[in-house]
């Protein structure tokens, strides 16, 4: 039986696993869109380090995710969508780390699961 912690755990290796190859791509402003012209992703740094709002998004233009970095770390709500514009994943973040609510939905919009988080550990189901 698989529990709650393997899936965030697996869901968070996806997640940078998604944004380190966007992130170590060569920084031209063309290998920054896909071939329609479409961005890749947005953000900006600060001493080199990822610092504000960062978006990266599905093929077909729709976010897929988005978020905010403070000095590199990502802080406060996080979310994730499907290529469609369905929010799937909705979570919040202190110092890199999951702390807060942690909600995901089907497709369709339905609750599939909600959590509270404090240092990436399940305090409350």
């Amino acid at each position: 039986m698989h529990s709650s912690s393997d899936f965030h755990k697996f869901l968070m290796v996806v997640v940078v696993l998604a944004w380190a190859m966007f992130q170590f791509r060569s920084r031209n402003d063309d290998s920054l869109k896909y071939k329609d012209g479409h961005p890749i992703r947005t953000g900006d740094t600060k001493n080199n380090l990822n610092h504000g709002v960062w978006t990266w998004y599905h093929k077909n233009g729709e976010i897929q995710i988005t978020g905010r970095f403070v000095k590199g770390k990502r802080e406060g709500v996080w979310k994730s969508y499907d290529t469609l514009g369905h929010l799937l994943i909705e979570s919040t973040y202190k110092d890199n780390l999951l702390s807060g609510s942690f909600k995901q939905y089907s497709s369709s919009g339905e609750l599939i699961r909600s959590d509270i988080y404090y240092n990436d550990e399940v305090v409350r189901p």
